[in-house]
């Protein structure tokens, strides 16, 4: 590895390491994943990173190239970036991606790569993924936020830091235009490539950067850094917003559900921004169209009306006064509504769909802390069954006058129609003993053996 502690060094390229250095250090980085295109922001980057590295014997760093597959040159832009990475002491990986033609090619290309890149974190510590956007790829994103018409949380911009499961995505480039970047690359003699569709003015971003961007900053020099310093100020409202409403919104929300009396408390534009932020946490980010479609359709519908729409694949619902949403694969299980059965044999437990595991014996489990126990009026040597689906049968719980269908039990438990068929039973013969999470058809003073569950799974 070349000692790059002895290259000439720049007012700007300090300034350029003085800004990777305190961004690493703020988020107690130590260990950096680089996203390399072999382009000069990240060929830059690179060698800003390796003179990091250089600097305390405790840093890690490697880089990933992403192998699109779209240019006929994409196989030399792997080959370059891994003769730069070879001759920088820099470990490379080349991961190869295969994009839809049908879809946006733009979008789906940048979900992949970024997929890519924070698969590199999984398990490690004090590890960050680094990506080399600059103050002109904040412009070139206020624009079209502009353009869409998008909300403060649009007009914000890249975020300079974003989490990850298992890390940050950084971005310390950001405040430096790209002008500044060629002119870091050229003191360094760099190499590196040009990707022919950056020329190729049919896509959004390369119109903004050909025709447009060059008129602003021939007009104020600037404009590109101090746009950004306004959407970082931006930003900083909207986290602070989105801080305040999160408060709010733990108080009518739970993991899959939100309260529409508790949403009702709030004045109409609040409403449409904790409806926004729930969404927001399923991965969704409705236009102001179809939120408002949502609020007329599902939220102002009559008190007893069921109704439901889809949104980007998912299934809006609303039932007994709240909101839930169902994603492709819950809305296919939903669907699954043919009785089943089960063999319920003591002592061997049965593992629920939701992760809960369950145990049929004489005496209750230790299951610990938050377990339910429940009493059975049978004994271990009865045929029992494990039953999901059958609400036709009827039951009556221990304390109540009357038989009635599980369906209207259901109905009384306020359990939404798509969950219903999914509600465990325990069931000898065609009689239901036990409603798992409701009721049990006997008292702990008849109970002859017990069905242990314990408690759900955390999911952090």
């Amino acid at each position: 590895m070349p000692d790059l502690t002895k290259e000439p060094i720049s007012p700007l390229l300090r300034e350029l390491d003085a800004a990777i250095a305190l961004q690493l250090q703020s988020y107690a980085i130590n260990n950096v994943v680089l996203g390399l295109s072999g382009g000069l922001d990240s060929m830059l980057l690179l060698q800003l990173l390796v003179r990091w590295q250089a600097a305390a014997p405790n840093r890690q760093l490697q880089a990933v190239h992403v192998h699109h597959g779209l240019s006929p040159n994409a196989d030399a832009w792997a080959e370059f970036c891994q003769q730069q990475c070879d001759k920088l002491g820099v470990p490379l990986q080349v991961q190869h991606i295969r994009l839809a033609t049908t879809a946006n090619i733009e979008a789906q290309a940048r979900t992949l790569r970024y997929q890519v890149l924070t698969e590199q974190l999984a398990g490690a510590s004090h590890c960050a993924v680094l990506t080399a956007h600059h103050a002109d790829d904040q412009l070139e994103t206020l624009l079209l936020a502009l353009k869409r018409g998008s909300g403060p949380a649009g007009l914000a911009g890249i975020a300079s830091a974003k989490p990850v499961a298992d890390g940050w995505i950084l971005r310390p480039l950001l405040n430096f235009p790209r002008a500044q970047l060629v002119a870091a690359a050229t003191t360094l003699q760099l190499q590196w490539i040009e990707d022919e569709s950056n020329l190729d003015p049919r896509f959004e971003r390369n119109f903004l950067r050909l025709e447009v961007l060059p008129l602003l900053t021939q007009r104020w020099g600037s404009f590109a850094s101090t746009t950004s310093r306004s959407m970082q100020q931006l930003g900083q409202v909207q986290q602070l917003n989105d801080q305040l409403l999160q408060r709010q919104l733990a108080e009518i929300s739970s993991a899959d559900r939100l309260s529409l009396q508790g949403l009702a408390q709030h004045d109409d534009l609040t409403q449409s921004m904790l409806l926004r932020l729930w969404l927001k946490q399923f991965g969704l980010n409705p236009g102001s169209d179809r939120l408002l479609r949502v609020k007329q359709e599902l939220i102002q519908a009559k008190a007893d009306a069921e109704p439901q729409i889809m949104l980007d694949g998912h299934s809006l619902r609303r039932f007994a006064g709240e909101l839930y949403l169902l994603n492709p694969a819950q809305q296919q299980f939903a669907m699954a509504t043919a009785p089943s059965l089960q063999p319920l044999l003591p002592g061997e437990s049965v593992t629920l769909s939701d992760g809960r595991t369950m145990l049929w014996q004489t005496q209750q489990a230790d299951f610990g802390v938050d377990a339910n126990y429940w009493p059975l009026a049978v004994a271990t040597n009865t045929s029992l069954e494990l039953g999901f689906g059958w609400l036709n049968y009827r039951f009556k719980p221990a304390g109540y006058p009357h038989h009635k269908p599980l369906k209207q039990w259901c109905k009384l438990w306020k359990v939404p129609p798509w969950q219903r068929g999914s509600v465990p039973s325990i069931i000898a013969g065609q009689q239901i003993l036990l409603v798992v999470d409701f009721e049990a058809a006997c008292t702990t003073t008849e109970a002859q053996s017990w069905l242990s569950v314990s408690a759900r799974p955390r999911l952090d």
